[in-house]
């Protein structure tokens, strides 16, 4: 759907886009980014990788916003060397729902998810105790042992992720839990200050 009259002719040079100022669509914001105005790829402050492939002079946001107390908080691939994310199951909304029985009996118990490659390397299997630490405390649930989270190779060396639903924690009607963010670093994103939950350093154990 057009944002202008369908009859009007091509002559009369009518920019669609009507929520920009000069009628015309932008691939760049001109003024807008505090990292623009074109988008660049940057590592996560805490990286597997020495370099930022894309642009190895640069490996993190020259603008995040990251706070000096919170950046000696920050941990190395040496120490923590398998990459985590946190995210939403099905069962599951939030902190919200752990406190609705039919919620709680879908899914229980707190739980992170491991390859196999990790799994048999660290004598790891399905529904065992884990420790999972980044440089910011640890959290324990039970592992489950899933082929979707394979080991990635990245330049040159093997990386493997660990999948952490961020429901648990505080009282409710599943079981007692860690939260998930007390892993997870305190580093804000330049424009939208969004933390970096989606990719972080830990290091996983058998407890």
């Amino acid at each position: 759907m057009p944002d202008y009259p369908v009859t009007l002719s091509p002559q009369q040079q009518a920019g669609p886009f009507i929520m920009q100022p000069d009628g015309l669509g932008h691939l760049f914001a001109l003024d807008k980014m505090a990292d623009g105005p074109f988008p660049e790829h940057y590592e996560p402050m805490e990286s597997p990788l020495a370099d930022n492939p894309m642009n190895p002079q640069q490996r993190h946001s020259p603008v995040v916003r990251l706070f000096s107390s919170d950046a000696a908080q920050l941990g190395e691939a040496a120490d923590y060397p398998c990459v985590a994310t946190t995210y939403s199951i099905t069962e599951l909304f939030r902190h919200w729902t752990k406190h609705a029985l039919l919620n709680a009996i879908a899914q229980p118990e707190q739980f992170v998810e491991i390859g196999t490659e990790l799994a048999e390397e660290k004598g790891i299997k399905a529904g065992d105790s884990v420790k999972v630490s980044s440089r910011r405390g640890y959290i324990k649930a039970k592992a489950v042992v899933t082929r979707r989270l394979q080991r990635l190779m990245i330049d040159g060396k093997p990386v493997d992720t660990v999948g952490i639903p961020c429901h648990w924690g505080f009282e409710g009607t599943t079981r007692k839990g860690f939260l998930a963010n007390t892993l997870t670093p305190s580093v804000g994103d330049a424009n939208s200050q969004t933390p970096e939950y989606k990719g972080f350093l830990v290091k996983v154990e058998k407890a």
